[in-house]
């Protein structure tokens, strides 16, 4: 009788121990479906990020190539003051900059590429650093601080008022018409 209670005890034993097993078994299942989904997701995460930073830096390239034109406007800006000339700014489809001052004077500032422009007249070229600086062949430089105005190395600072007019410090006003020419003045 005894023998045929330890043979019980022996199968209730197998039968308990093969129930844990497959629990354990079927806990570990779960917990590599779990794990998956987690990778997966840390996964799309990181797409996801990396996508938002291609997208921002799309944005970021096309901000610096406004302030680039801005600041390139403005770089004519300090050359108008010294000039002491009115001079109008047209741009063509090409994205050509034409300039015409009273004083005769007349030029084109095109943009390469690499983002470097470069006035035909004067042969100054102006590029932007990985800072947001313009600098100018001739050693001015050009930076936009937190409320938009333009400083220059040359202690002219450029603001746009209510009306859409740049002015300068040093008393030049340029405005748009309807037709997209600047004046200077």
């Amino acid at each position: 009788m005894e023998s045929f209670l330890s043979v019980i005890i022996i199968i209730v034993l197998l039968i308990l121990f093969y129930g844990a097993m497959l629990i354990v078994s079927d806990k570990q299942k779960q917990w590599e479906k779990q794990h998956r989904a987690r990778k997966m997701i840390t996964e799309a995460h990181k797409l996801a990020d990396r996508l938002l930073n291609e997208t921002n830096n799309k944005g970021k390239l096309r901000e610096t190539k406004i302030i680039a034109v801005v600041l390139f406007v403005l770089a004519m800006l300090v050359w108008v003051n010294y000039a002491e000339a009115a001079c109008t700014y047209s741009t063509d489809v090409l994205g050509n900059t034409h300039y015409r001052c009273d004083t005769g004077e007349s030029g084109t500032i095109r943009t390469d590429v690499l983002g470097t422009s470069r006035d035909s007249r004067t042969g100054v070229t102006w590029k932007t650093d990985v800072l947001g600086t313009v600098r100018a062949s001739n050693g001015t430089t050009y930076r936009t601080d937190v409320l938009g105005n333009v400083r220059s190395s040359t202690g002219v600072t450029y603001r746009t008022d209510v009306l859409g007019n740049i002015r300068g410090t040093d008393g030049t006003v340029c405005s748009t018409d309807v037709l997209g020419k600047m004046t200077c003045r």
